[in-house]
């Protein structure tokens, strides 16, 4: 008697049953890339977003009472929950359109009112593209290193920008092009610049990157001085690879 009273005194009222839903979850992967595009010559105006999805397969989830209901996810972005219905599929996508470390949620439920769940981090980057032609003064190009959640924020933003001096059509009327960069951080201070001068027919690049970037709007300007330029600048915004691992598929008995 006293052997069992001390068990029971350590197992803990407040423990709960085993579920009787056992779930079981697959995916591709657990990290994707959100890409934006801006339309070119434009005040940083969105021409193409893809998100990144997430599509997650819970055909092993089982039941030992009842069968198994519903499948769902919420995707810890503040958005709705999705879910379907077991007996019309076994698979539930989610996207995102902003970058962050993401804590979803997987659950399943059956027909009994029971129900599993597991938390499963997401790790989404973003890439940006915004390319100007035959601009003397191209638009600052914008970029935002406010994460889209509060489990975690960038480790490094990095961009690259190429600037083109076409040539000229026409004999003798092509001319150098002075060109300026610089990179400016949420309260507009100026962190990198760089001057170069570009021939007709001539291209030339600058690059930059930085750790733990301040979160809020960032900015870089191109200053032109001289011909008109052709400009090709790529962001990204990375994390630590915080994402929980795709598990490995469930071994069939045989």
């Amino acid at each position: 008697m006293l052997s069992l009273s001390v068990a029971g005194c350590l197992g803990g009222e407040d423990e709960k049953p085993p579920s009787k839903v056992h779930l079981v979850w697959g995916a591709e992967t657990t990290a994707g890339t959100v890409y934006h595009t801006y339309a070119p010559n434009s005040q940083n105006q969105t021409q193409d977003l893809v998100s990144a999805e997430f599509t997650f397969d819970f055909n092993e989830t089982y039941s030992e009472e009842g069968d198994i209901d519903k499948f769902w996810v919420d995707p810890g972005n503040g958005g709705q929950v999705v879910e379907v219905s077991a007996s019309d599929m076994s698979t539930v996508t989610i996207s995102y359109d902003q970058h962050g470390i993401y804590r979803a949620v997987l659950g399943a439920n059956d027909t009994n009112g029971n129900s599993d769940t597991v938390e499963v981090l997401l790790r989404v980057e973003y890439h940006i593209s915004y390319d100007n032609q035959n601009e003397g003064d191209p638009y600052p190009i914008w970029f935002d290193c406010a994460p889209g959640s509060q489990e975690a924020s960038p480790s490094r933003v990095d961009l690259l920008s190429n600037v083109t001096n076409p040539t000229s059509p026409l004999p003798f009327s092509g001319g150098p092009s002075t060109v300026t960069w610089v990179v400016r951080d949420p309260s507009d201070a100026e962190i990198e610049s760089s001057t170069k001068e570009i021939q007709d027919g001539a291209s030339d690049q600058f690059g930059w990157g930085e750790n733990d970037p301040l979160a809020g709007g960032w900015r870089l300007d191109i200053d032109v001085d001289g011909d008109n330029v052709n400009t090709e600048t790529n962001i990204e915004i990375t994390y630590e690879a915080l994402e929980t691992p795709v598990p490995e598929p469930p071994v069939q008995q045989g």
